[in-house]
């Protein structure tokens, strides 16, 4: 995914799963940042719905921010799953847990080695035609994932 015309640095933190800590550590990076005079011209946080009771202040402060708040709905192994299948059937955590361990696609919590990177692009047709609506910090349809958007930040688009 290599773009003549934008960077992508990654900041992973690790702040647990909670949306709302998640949107508020990268507030204090990205504030951090600019005080160094290395700001970014993108923030974006990844977050699951799964049962997080906290997800709709972690929208609200993420709008407030100016924070690009992906969301996986149940969680991020839907988007996983697209690129090896389109297939959208809801599935329960432990259902699609199962689904990409069988596809190949992880082993435990990393990606194989074998994952389908070239598949991106599938993955992202298939989660737009799933969630026709995407937009930062919503919530779409189970299954669903607004990764296409940090896919099209990272390409440049």
């Amino acid at each position: 995914m290599r773009s003549k015309g934008a960077t992508a640095i990654v900041k992973p933190v690790s702040v647990g799963k909670d949306p709302l800590k998640v949107v508020q550590k990268c507030v204090e990076k990205r504030n951090e940042a600019a005080q160094n005079d290395k700001g970014y011209d993108d923030c974006v946080c990844l977050v699951d719905v799964d049962e997080h009771q906290t997800l709709l202040a972690a929208i609200q402060l993420a709008e407030q921010e100016e924070i690009r708040l992906l969301i996986s709905n149940l969680k991020f192994e839907a988007w996983l799953r697209w690129h090896a299948e389109d297939k959208r059937s809801a599935l329960s955590s432990a259902q699609l847990d199962e689904l990409v361990t069988r596809l190949g696609l992880v082993k435990g919590k990393m990606l194989s080695q074998s994952f389908p990177f070239h598949q991106v692009h599938d993955a992202c047709k298939t989660a737009r035609a799933v969630d026709p609506e995407m937009r930062p910090g919503g919530k779409g349809p189970d299954p669903s994932s607004s990764m296409p958007i940090l896919v099209d930040l990272m390409q440049g688009v």
